[in-house]
């Protein structure tokens, strides 16, 4: 199941991502100078940061036997977000460089818009916490499983997020939030490109983009894990009960089982949101006049 779903991301992001690479190569080969530097540069940043988390997924999930491979594979998503996001954020200390002692900068907002992936990102947030609160409140005491019981009958179901997982991906989270805030803050404080400042104004919101496009695949990765863990557990429990135990409450009036199918629901909805954040539309840098000039002419 976990490889099926896997599949069902990375390939629609892997056709999305040779795609978008033709465009942007096809666009640099337009440009001159600084607006070329610009778009290698970005185009650079983003390959890097995408490397750097592909790269902390294959050595995450095949670091040994340590933590338990279940423990890893909650806690996947948030920490190897929280390596690409750092990547990002290293790019933005390479390029530009202030030159001479006196730092210039314009007078331009100095933080771009992308209210869509802030949200994303923060639902995500406050999804894994939801989780990890109802796991925790709900689980059975060895901290993994969940049991129901109807008179002397009892049922039990695992996986599912109680204490032990909830201590390992609430600090993958935290991570991630503190990197992403760290990594926003570094695109805010790089100096700036002098002499276009609407140049400068995109690529900064590019930039941002990069970082919190993969904040908001973490954070809503994690999320939908733990519920599309949770809410088939407790379906699971309950179906369970009613094969051995006489006269347990049955659907559609078994609140327990509803509230488990919710979970399930929304679970699928934050797998959705993550596929939306993961192919979310970079802004495009403006052409300069001069750029604009050379394409309009004639061979």
């Amino acid at each position: 199941m976990a490889t099926q779903l896997l599949a069902v991301l990375v390939i629609p992001a892997l056709v999305v991502a040779l795609i978008s690479l033709i465009g942007r190569l096809a666009g640099i080969a337009r440009t001159h100078g600084v607006e070329r530097s610009a778009r290698t540069r970005s185009l650079a940043a983003t390959v890097g940061t995408a490397v750097a988390g592909l790269v902390a997924v294959v050595v995450w999930a095949g670091i040994g036997s340590q933590p338990p491979q279940d423990v890893r594979l909650a806690t996947l998503p948030a920490l190897c977000a929280a390596v690409a996001v750092v990547a990002a954020a290293v790019a933005e200390l390479t390029w530009p460089q202030p030159t001479g002692r006196i730092r210039q900068a314009g007078l331009v907002a100095r933080r771009p818009a992308s209210t869509g992936l802030r949200f994303l990102y923060r639902s995500g947030l406050v999804g894994t916490a939801l989780a990890l609160i109802v796991g925790v409140v709900t689980a059975a005491p060895d901290g993994r499983s969940v049991t129901r019981t109807h008179g002397d009958y009892g049922s039990t179901a695992s996986p599912y997020p109680g204490i032990t997982y909830a201590v390992p991906v609430g600090l993958a989270a935290i991570l991630l939030g503190a990197a992403t805030w760290w990594a926003l803050r570094r695109v805010e404080q790089r100096p700036a490109l002098l002499g276009d400042a609407e140049l400068d104004t995109a690529v900064r919101a590019q930039s941002q983009v990069r970082v919190l496009r993969f904040a908001a695949v973490g954070s809503l990765m994690t999320a939908a894990g733990l519920w599309l863990t949770l809410g088939p557990a407790v379906n699971r429990v309950t179906q369970n009960l009613r094969g051995t135990a006489p006269g347990a409450p049955t659907s559609p009036g078994d609140w327990v089982q509803n509230l488990g199918f919710l979970g399930t629901g929304l679970g699928v909805v934050l797998l959705v949101a993550a596929v939306v954040a993961l192919v979310w539309h970079s802004p495009r840098l403006p052409m300069t006049r001069e750029a604009g000039a050379r394409a309009g002419m004639p061979a």
